[in-house]
Parts: C-alpha cells; structure tokens; sequence
C-alpha cells in the first residue's frame, strides 16, 4: 500500500533573519514564520489533505511550526531528535558571515571538524527517522516537520516522479510530498509556500 509522507521545513525565525547557522540551536518562529506555518496549514485543507499522525524535530521553531500546522486536529503529535537540523558543532548560533573562510569551506563535510556532522550524516538521520515511523502499521498519511539540510538533502537524493516542480531553494515553509511503499520514497509533488526567494 502506498503511504504518504509530507516533509515540511519550519517557518522562518529570527536566526533566519539574522543569517545565522542555527543547527542544534534555537530561536523563536518570527510574525512571519507564524504566518508561513498557517499558510502550510491553509493548503492541507485546501488540498483536503489529513493526517493521521505528525512529527517534528525536538526543536522549538520546528515543534512550533507543527503545532501550528495541526492546529484544530485531533491526531497524535511527536517530537524526534532525529528529524533535527544538522549540528554546525561550536559554530551552531554563528552568523554565517563570521565563520572562518566560510566562503571556501565545504559545508557538507567542514563541520565534523569542529564537533559537529555532515550533510550526509543529518539527512540520512533523518531519513531513517522517517522510514521508521512510515514503516508502523498505523501510519499511512504523516506530517514531519524538519530543517533545511534533511529538507534539501532528502529532495536531491531520492527519486522524483515525472513532472515535479524543480526546487530553485528551499524556503521556509517549503513542502516536500512523497509516496512511501516498501521501505522506497519517491517525491511526488514540491510545493513553495513563500513568494520570497530563500538567501543565506
């Protein structure tokens, strides 16, 4: 039986704004990412689109951007640390511009170096996350609510169905919609919830 899985990234937040590396830490969804998370809210219904659980990463502005979405729902809702943004180790909170030669590092990889993983390390964290939760019986329609990194990695590593809007950036607020049938995700539909364009 096919299975759906709808990734969404949280609504935009302060560190956001302040171009910020936010990785394992935290700030607040701005009025602006509130409205992005009720927007995200406004197309599921739109789309006549139910779930019958929802999961975030145990980050506030990704449990937040969840709740938001699920508001008025009478489903389950779950936080996994697994679903968390990749850690930039001691540059986690730093604002992009300040770190070392950031402009000649390589993101996916540099930050192992300084306590704290790879690209491939979080997306496929969160992949597994997903595959798991996906896997229960009683899963058939779930919402996960995650970060840039799992969000852009899982969209350019797994297959994509004929015809399916090709992502430019990642924005917040951004879904990704994917069947899931025997342990496979193939995206289906890409779905831009802000105009704006996304820059760090």
């Amino acid at each position: 039986m096919k299975k759906k899985v709808y990734l969404v990234r949280h609504g935009q937040t302060e560190f956001n704004v302040q171009k910020r590396c936010q990785g394992w830490k935290d700030s607040p969804l701005t009025k602006k990412g509130i409205e992005q998370a009720l927007a995200i809210c406004s197309w599921f219904e739109e789309q006549d689109i139910h779930f019958d659980h929802a999961y975030s990463s145990d980050l506030q502005r990704a449990m937040d951007t969840m709740f938001l979405i699920t508001r008025g729902m009478d489903i389950p809702c779950y936080t996994s640390r697994g679903l968390r943004e990749m850690s930039f180790g001691k540059y986690d909170g730093w604002k992009h511009a300040d770190i070392p030669e950031i402009a000649n590092i390589d993101r996916d990889t540099y930050f192992k170096n300084v306590g704290g993983e790879t690209a491939e390390e979080a997306v496929l964290r969160a992949y597994r996350t997903i595959v798991f939760v996906m896997r229960q019986k009683d899963v058939e329609h779930a919402l996960f609510v995650s970060h840039g990194i799992p969000v852009s990695g899982l969209y350019n590593s797994l297959p994509h169905a004929p015809g399916v809007q090709e992502a430019k950036d990642f924005r917040n607020g951004c879904i990704s919609v994917y069947e899931f049938e025997d342990d496979e995700m193939i995206l289906v539909d890409f779905v831009q919830i802000e105009e704006e364009e996304f820059k760090l």
